[in-house]
């Protein structure tokens, strides 16, 4: 697959100003439109996971151009998460989910 970086960088300077607005309507609407991802989040502060998601993000994009540095990271990450009994399915709703509350961002 190949990556459009400039463009991914571009879209994220989007979502920096508005990124507390962006973490809030990413997982509302997570939990109510995957209503079976609820349970992975029942001992997990949402106020926390916000600033999780944001900081994932942020490696992601600050690592989009050392390939070894962000695919270690998205390995430990992925690792943390089968651990909290993530599915691959689930992954497909997160995508979706991200491409859907970017537009709250422009």
């Amino acid at each position: 697959m190949s990556l459009n970086i400039e463009l991914l960088e571009e879209s994220f300077q989007l979502v920096v100003p508005n990124g507390d607005a962006f973490a809030s309507r990413f997982y509302e609407r997570l939990f109510q439109k995957y209503p079976a991802v609820q349970p992975l989040f029942q001992h997990v502060e949402i106020k926390q996971q916000k600033k999780k998601l944001l900081g994932s993000l942020v490696l992601v994009i600050q690592n989009l151009r050392k390939p070894e540095v962000l695919q270690q990271a998205l390995m430990d990450m992925g690792g943390r998460y089968v651990g909290y009994g993530v599915q691959s399915g689930h992954y497909a709703a997160v995508k979706e989910n991200l491409l859907a509350v970017r537009g709250i961002c422009r």
